[in-house]
């Protein structure tokens, strides 16, 4: 089996095997909660499985691996190339205690793909749902790795795997919470993106852990990174948009920390929009996923930012929904 070694920064190596033949292909294993509490440990031969169908990268860095999953539709096998993928980051499954686990419990890696085939279908483009380190079927325990740089550089080089797999020129990036955070930190580390959307983000970190008085979290800034700190190191890139879409009533990522990001994205001459949109449901007004998401797939389509906007206004409030 050939395998293919790309070295990512100074110390990450991806790994790509088996040639690509584009389409992730279903199968019943099932997410539980009893693996995000406990850790989910994958070897380097059983990713090599899932990287076949279609549905894992295998990504070490510092010597040590992790099988990162992903659920794909829409993509054009090798040798085509392809111009543009959307691509959704999700927001945390875990709340404030290790035990408050939710959103993918019930779900498997066929309604997964099924989702993923819904939106390509419906923007007409490429999509894929990133999983996040011990979420979703990625190996790792989330409750040690969300937030903290290693995640970023994972899933980071994720993405640079992703895009030497499938030929992919450019991302239209989007993300919930915690994955807007991320999206928000690619800007910086990224020459690729044409569109970034940020769900709920917390894109002005510090902020958001002062508002709700992290004091540990705060005492440990090795331990977290901020997409704040990181504004003047985003590229200029005349054709790049970048949409903040937030709920103005939000009790978790409060809006006036997301606001404090887009006014320094603007500040420095960046094309984004800040959409303020009351749809998210109670108490915390927090999920606005199906907008996020919409915007991702509009804006890799190509529509018009005025055309996005008002789209995401005219939609309904956000529905339940299990993934995040």
């Amino acid at each position: 089996m050939p395998v293919i070694a790309v070295l990512v920064g100074l110390f990450a190596c991806v790994c790509v095997c088996q040639p690509a033949t584009a389409q992730s292909r279903p199968n019943d294993q099932a997410f539980t909660n009893a693996a995000v509490t406990t850790g989910l440990t994958i070897t380097r031969d059983a990713c090599a499985v899932f990287e076949a169908r279609e549905t894992a990268t295998w990504i070490e860095l510092d010597g040590q691996g992790e099988c990162l999953r992903y659920y794909s539709a829409g993509l054009r096998p090798a040798p085509s190339p392809n111009p543009i993928v959307a691509a959704w980051i999700h927001g945390d499954i875990m709340g404030s205690k290790p035990h408050q686990i939710g959103h993918q419990e019930g779900l498997n890696v066929t309604a997964m793909i099924e989702q993923e085939r819904a939106l390509s279908e419906r923007f007409g483009v490429p999509f894929i749902f990133l999983a996040r380190p011990g979420a979703y079927g990625s190996s790792g325990r989330f409750w040690d790795l969300r937030h903290t740089p290693r995640e970023a550089a994972l899933m980071n080089a994720h993405l640079d795997a992703l895009k030497i797999r499938y030929r992919i020129t450019a991302w239209s990036l989007g993300g919930h919470s915690a994955g807007g955070t991320l999206t928000a930190e690619f800007l910086a580390r990224r020459t690729d993106l044409r569109c970034a959307v940020l769900s709920s983000g917390a894109s002005a970190y510090r902020a958001y852990l002062e508002a709700h008085d992290a004091k540990a979290r705060l005492a440990r800034p090795d331990t977290w990174f901020d997409p704040y700190e990181s504004l003047d190191r985003i590229p200029r890139d005349p054709i790049r948009r970048i949409f903040v879409i937030g709920d103005p009533r939000e009790t978790n990522v409060l809006f006036r920390t997301q606001r404090l990001y887009f006014d320094g994205l603007a500040h420095r001459g960046h094309a984004a929009w800040l959409v303020p949109l009351e749809r998210a449901p109670a108490p915390r007004h927090h999920n606005l996923v199906d907008f996020g998401e919409s915007a991702t797939g509009m804006c890799a389509k190509g529509a018009a930012t005025d055309a996005i906007i008002a789209a995401l206004r005219a939609m309904p409030d956000q529905p339940k929904r299990v993934s995040n």
